[in-house]
């Protein structure tokens, strides 16, 4: 089953797409009786939406039940239960729209009749994606595993000066930031050498730390998470102390994503 987490990012369609055409070579090779009397581009292009389509139906619907928080091995079970009926609907509307559909006194005459005969047509079809896809996505997940692991990105941004990063940054302030602070139209940086105000827009200056490993903790507050020492409960309000003394305001809405990345438990302060 898929263990690993499926998003239809732009780097997931494109390799559905040329995985889609890469296959409806293969179907062609193979003669099928389906598509021969079409031209052979046609034919091709039939295969190829097929195949795309029948590949993005399963992805999707293994993703959206992921999405809702199923276990494995459900939202592949699930998926791959539904494809048939899913991907017999494409399948129709796709003979349809390439002049592909069969007439002759066998076939049904009402669209539900079409539909369940469809269906009942690309079930093997529709095993063997899910099928495919199940292997080659489990296969990835165990080359990933494998790896080596990559040096986390504060340790690989440490040999990179904060002036390259944000070039007004006056050289006196070193390399160490511990935070940023958005004042109207200027930001506060604080680094172990020192503080100044830059003329600079705060979610700027955040996107060009993205590099580094830290997080926007507040809607004015970004903060170094190699510098924070705990997050600590005040009232009904959070903070995170850092190493140098000071503390910086924590949003509810932010605080469970911060606790994570940080690895701690909150004190009661």
């Amino acid at each position: 089953m898929i263990a690993q987490k499926i998003a239809l990012t732009s780097k997931t369609l494109k390799t559905t797409l040329f995985a889609s055409l890469a296959g409806a070579v293969v179907v062609l090779v193979l003669q099928p009786m389906h598509t021969s009397s079409l031209p052979i581009l046609a034919a091709y292009g039939l295969w190829s939406a097929h195949l795309f389509f029948g590949f993005l139906l399963f992805l999707a619907g293994v993703a959206g039940l992921q999405k809702l928080g199923w276990s494995n091995p459900w939202p592949t079970v699930v998926s791959a239960l539904l494809l048939p009926l899913l991907f017999g609907c494409v399948s129709l509307v796709l003979d349809y729209g390439f002049g592909n559909l069969e007439d002759s006194d066998d076939s049904p005459t009402t669209l539900l009749g079409l539909l369940f005969e469809e269906v009942l047509a690309v079930t093997p079809a529709s095993l063997v994606i899910a099928g495919a896809l199940i292997y080659f996505l489990n296969r990835e997940a165990q080359i990933s595993e494998a790896a080596p692991p990559q040096a986390p990105a504060e340790e690989v941004s440490k040999s990179v000066p904060l002036r390259d990063l944000i070039a007004s940054v006056p050289p006196n302030l070193g390399d160490d930031i511990l935070r940023l602070h958005a004042q109207d139209h200027y930001v506060e940086i604080v680094t172990t050498q020192g503080r100044s105000l830059l003329s600079e827009q705060f979610g700027e200056c955040v996107d060009k730390l993205a590099d580094l490993s830290g997080i926007q903790c507040h809607r004015s507050h970004w903060v170094r998470l190699a510098h924070v020492v705990e997050i600590q409960k005040k009232g009904s309000a959070y903070v995170c102390l850092l190493s140098n003394g000071e503390e910086v305001p924590v949003s509810r809405r932010k605080y469970s994503e911060f606790k994570s990345r940080l690895g701690v438990s909150a004190s009661a302060g």
